[in-house]
């Protein structure tokens, strides 16, 4: 008797960022095969493309949230937003799949991009929020780098007493060699 294993099929999300040619203007787009859906940003205040790839990115982490989608995965071709720590660290927390794909894979998130946005400017301005909220380092994160930093700062402040420690010691040192040297002198007269 055979078991049949039931594979649950990855929901994939298509992403992508688009600017005019002097990198002003950007705008991101979205793409849910599944339900043909297309979802257009108009960035404000943005001049970096990967930058732009984040906040798609970041867009599509929103979406699937909001949405409530299970078993999803976005796909990409900025392989560093992709590989952005705060968008690995959220997507592990959301259990969100990311990958990196070629640019002529993403083809229709490419050509949505470069439309007429269909999201207003509330939605940029709350993607912003979401994304300085996940960009935040939360306080314990902050109070673990100072405490790594003062324990640095002392290791290296027990060097600089040791280095000073070996430097008065040759210099005491040197000091009973030119005595004694003197004292031959002056014996020798």
């Amino acid at each position: 008797m055979e078991v049949e294993k039931t594979v649950k099929k990855r929901r994939l999300i298509y992403v992508d960022a688009s600017g005019k040619d002097d990198n002003t203007q950007f705008k991101i787009s979205m793409y849910d095969p599944e339900k043909n859906a297309t979802q257009i940003l108009a960035l404000k205040d943005i001049n970096n493309s990967s930058v732009a790839e984040k906040y798609a990115i970041f867009y599509a982490i929103f979406y699937i949230k909001k949405q409530n989608l299970k078993h999803t995965h976005i796909l990409c071709d900025n392989q560093s937003a992709v590989n952005d720590k705060d968008i690995q660290r959220l997507s592990k927390n959301y259990k969100i799949g990311i990958s990196w794909i070629p640019r002529e894979v993403n083809i229709v998130a490419d050509k949505i991009a470069k439309l007429e946005p269909t999201l207003k400017e509330k939605d940029w301005n709350i993607l912003k929020l979401f994304s300085d909220l996940v960009m935040q380092k939360d306080s314990s994160e902050i109070v673990q780098e100072e405490i790594k930093e003062i324990e640095n700062l002392k290791i290296e402040i027990e060097q600089l007493k040791s280095a000073v420690n070996t430097k008065n010691e040759k210099i005491s040192n040197q000091a009973k060699q030119i005595n004694i040297l003197r004292a031959k002198i002056d014996n020798k007269k």
